[in-house]
């Protein structure tokens, strides 16, 4: 008797399993978001500002940023070169080349990004550019 319980205990464990592992490939419609590294004859060391004003520029949401920002400046840094994909869409291609970040953007179209040349910050007591 002890033994048709496990069995049958077993066999519903495996089916909700089963129906589980089904429904996260194909029920979740929200995917994932991650940066591909791509080989370039360049690398760049981007400053947390850097990353964080290329990617508000090329249109990713601050949650994004938070979730892609450490990843995509570690790939600029060891390949020079990322790519970022939301599920099979490529959202963004960074590429660094001379000093400049050369960024194409599903949303927001293709723009480059002198890091050298840094954007006046206001002055945290007049408001005024440094």
């Amino acid at each position: 008797m002890k033994q048709n319980t496990y069995r049958v205990a077993i066999g519903g464990l495996l089916i909700v399993l089963s129906f589980t592992a089904l429904l996260g490939m194909v029920g979740c419609s929200h995917t994932q978001a991650q940066v591909i590294p791509v080989s370039n004859r360049e690398v760049a060391a981007m400053s947390a500002e850097d990353i964080v004003r290329v990617m508000l520029r090329a249109g990713f949401t601050d949650e994004q940023i938070l979730q892609l920002g450490t990843d995509l400046r570690n790939e600029i840094a060891l390949s020079g070169a990322a790519q970022i994909n939301e599920g099979d869409k490529v959202q963004s291609i960074l590429a660094v080349d001379s000093g400049y970040v050369y960024v194409s953007s599903r949303l927001r179209g293709s723009f480059i990004y002198d890091l050298r040349k840094k954007p006046a910050t206001p002055h945290k007591k007049t408001g005024r550019s440094e």
